[in-house]
């Protein structure tokens, strides 16, 4: 499950139809009939019309051949689990990742996909939310093993041949604990993860992982631009992103998976605006400094033309799923509109001086362009490209976007404290939200409109299924932070530039950046204030961007993400589906590192794996344990160490860290554990108040700081509630 860790926060995701408390009961849960199949049988080649909802487009390209397969049976399904090498788009030009592997292998970026048929008519079943995981199984080198009976972990060792695949008990256990987050488990592999990327008022860019549990730094990786960052863009296939530089740096190319820049691509003087095409094939950047935008070939990086299109501030807009661009000039007269596939300019419609943003909707065949000196949003005509109408606002417009159904457009105004909704079809004023504080930029989810005041700290909450009724929907004000967004240093370029607001993976809140507290805000809709923080690092962070690398269906019934793999052996692959309610256990095989040519086979010590492999914790107290506020409370667990590592003995007490924090935040405990013989030890803390908690361990000189293992959560009830105290076994 996804976890949101803020400073003693965490939000799981997709909790609205996954439950402990059904895992428990499930019998749908299983291992199932297994066998494997031969690379050549590729279960992602075309299959009878699919399962409703209605067809989708095929991916241009076909998959890469898969590494290897296997494949499951249960509950009228055939599931089929591959590793397929990053076909050469994802790997990207100039990468210099070379030809893809011949073999899984440690350490490598692989596509992991799953595809999921009616087991009777080979029909692709669709909209599905899967969950995945990949467990290291314990071989012939000694490794901790995590055996599972009736779902509870017990600490061992292997010895010997490789353990059995587990058995539908096992295999349910193995599900729910990862789900669970307990002490003793985790896989090697989470296919449910995403990253935070902040573009920082320094020339950097953070990425944050939320999902490391109050580990002392979430801090994945920093990367250091060649200039300032004036805005940035990632696209739709999560391996990089486009950032434009000040000081004449031009746009940066950044590998999201490695953390780096990966070229600096030349363009025109001052870029500010960059867009990707809907189709991913091209990036645009408007060049404020000399009146011409630069249209990138996204794999190569190549330059492949400089559009002049006239003075000033650029904004993009694409109609026609990417068929035609229609780009703003704010000190020229015309709103150029240019072919999406040739480059060649297509016209030019006269709009007048002062467009500052413009936004565009295929639903309604229209471009919205907002003109922030005249106080009007011009409505524009696509299939005639002119002018349809002018709508009279108020002086001082800034960012203009439509709602993901392209059927209002938000038309905000900083200098009215206001924001004007505009219906796209008729191109009436439907709605005038007053009351705000500086709206400077609107994000939206399923259910809501989100408005940053950046004269206030505070986000406005608009109900998307009351803008088409007769009344202006009302404002839902969320707290966020202690100081407004002004009150941090002023951004380079456009205000409207920034993006400090992206949805939530789940579709159900968002995260906020405040550059006024250095910090993220984390909402999930229906509370009335964040559920937690997320540091930045001493840094401002002035936009955000989620890169959501769970699984997602790229065809019709395969569902695939690009993972990390982990140390060489044989995995077990947890999968767990929403619909219907199944989980099975299917399996891969990882080979070994090679750490650099003529090295030949690397050991798993000297590629870089786990680095906590040696080392297993296993909690002695009930997973959930409930305790009784202001009452003393025991909790013991065991260390046990694999090969290589120190007996079972030798661990001391100054070598383990405990901590004991309330979610979502507020209370720590930090508590020297007392050595109790045979690697077992304890801790005793006393909670202050009822509530949820989560039990840390660490040991930070052997690689594991504080949330490199997995928590165990406990439950504290009022004193007299009849809670369990203790939890020695």
């Amino acid at each position: 499950m996804r976890r949101i860790s803020m400073d003693g926060a965490s939000m799981g995701a997709r909790g609205l139809w996954l439950s402990l408390a059904w895992l428990s009961a499930s019998t749908a849960l299983g291992c199932g009939r297994r066998e494997a199949l031969p690379a050549s049988q590729d279960p992602g080649a075309e299959r009878p019309a699919q399962l409703a909802p209605p067809a989708q487009p095929e991916e241009p390209e076909e998959p890469a051949a898969p590494l290897q397969e296997s494949r499951v049976e249960r509950d009228g399904l055939s599931i089929a689990f591959a590793l397929r090498p990053l076909d050469r788009g994802q790997q990207g030009g100039g990468s210099g990742l070379g030809a893809a592997p011949a073999a899984a292998v440690a350490g490598s970026d692989v596509v992991a996909e799953f595809t999921i048929t009616d087991a009777s008519t080979g029909a692709p079943v669709r909209g599905l939310t899967p969950l995945g995981w990949m467990s290291r199984r314990a071989g012939a080198d000694g490794a901790a093993a995590a055996r599972f009976s009736g779902g509870a972990p017990v600490a061992s060792l292997a010895s010997g041949a490789v353990d059995a695949a587990p058995d539908e008990a096992a295999c349910r256990g193995k599900i729910k604990s990862f789900m669970a987050g307990l002490l003793s488990v985790r896989p090697e592999v989470d296919m449910n993860a995403y990253l935070l990327w902040t573009l920082n008022q320094d020339n950097t860019l953070s990425a944050i992982n939320p999902q490391v549990a109050l580990a002392r730094t979430q801090l994945r990786s920093v990367v250091s631009l060649a200039g300032r960052g004036v805005s940035f863009v990632m696209h739709p296939d999560r391996e990089s992103l486009y950032v434009t530089l000040r000081g004449g740096q031009g746009l940066a190319v950044v590998d999201t998976r490695r953390g780096l820049v990966r070229t600096n691509v030349p363009v025109g003087q001052d870029p500010s605006r960059v867009v990707v095409a809907p189709d991913g094939r091209t990036v645009w950047v408007g060049n404020d400094g000399d009146g011409t935008v630069s249209v990138i070939d996204a794999r190569s990086t190549d330059v492949l033309k400089t559009l002049p299109v006239g003075p000033g501030h650029h904004e993009i807009a694409f109609t026609g799923g990417g068929r035609a661009a229609w780009i703003t000039s704010q000190q020229g007269e015309s709103v150029a509109v240019v072919d999406g596939e040739t480059l060649e300019p297509l016209g030019e419609i006269a709009v007048g001086e002062g467009v500052v943003s413009i936004a565009a909707s295929d639903e309604a065949g229209v471009v919205h362009a907002a003109n922030a000196a005249r106080g009007e949003v011009v409505i524009l005509d696509v299939a005639r490209r002119a002018v349809a109408g002018r709508v009279a606002l108020k002086p001082g417009l800034g960012a203009l976007q439509f709602d993901p159904r392209g059927r209002f457009s938000f038309a905000l105004n900083p200098a009215a404290n206001e924001v004007a909704v505009l219906d796209g079809a008729t191109g009436a004023v439907a709605h005038t939200l007053t009351g705000l504080a500086a709206p400077d930029a609107v994000t939206f989810t399923g259910s809501f409109a989100y408005i940053r005041n950046r004269g206030a700290a505070r986000v406005s909450l608009v109900d998307r299924s009351a803008l088409g009724g007769p009344a202006a929907p009302p404002l839902v004000d969320i707290a966020v932070g202690q100081g407004p967004p002004l009150a941090a240093a002023a951004p380079p370029g456009p205000a409207a530039l920034a993006t400090p607001i992206a949805p939530l993976p789940e579709g159900n809140g968002a995260l906020v950046a405040s550059p006024a507290d250095r910090a993220l805000y984390v909402y999930v809709e229906g509370m009335m204030a964040p559920i937690g923080t997320l540091p930045s690092y001493g840094r401002e962070p002035r936009s955000i961007l989620v890169e959501d690398r769970s699984l997602k269906e790229v065809r019709p019934g395969v569902y695939a993400t690009t993972v990390r793999l982990g140390e060489g052996g044989l995995y077990d692959v947890e999968l767990l589906l929403d619909r219907p309610r199944t989980g099975v256990c299917l399996e891969a095989t990882v080979a070994p590192a090679r750490c650099a040519p003529g090295d030949g086979e690397a050991d798993a010590s000297g590629c870089g794996g786990d680095p906590v492999k040696d080392i297993a914790i296993a909690p002695l107290f009930e997973p959930d344990l409930r305790l009784a506020a202001g009452e003393p409370a025991t909790l013991r667990f065991r260390a046990t160490a694999g090969e290589g590592g120190p007996p079972l003995d030798a661990l001391d007490v100054e070598d383990i860290e405990v901590m004991v924090v309330r979610f979502p935040a507020g209370y720590r405990f930090r508590g020297a554990p007392r050595a109790e013989g045979d690697g077992t030890f304890s801790v005793s803390f006393t909670p202050p108040a009822p509530g949820q908690y989560r039990f840390l361990a660490a040991l930070p000189g052997r690689g594991a700081p504080v949330g490199a293992l997995p928590f165990v959560p406990l439950r504290v009830s009022a004193r007299g509630a009849g809670a369990r105290v203790g939890g020695a076994r």
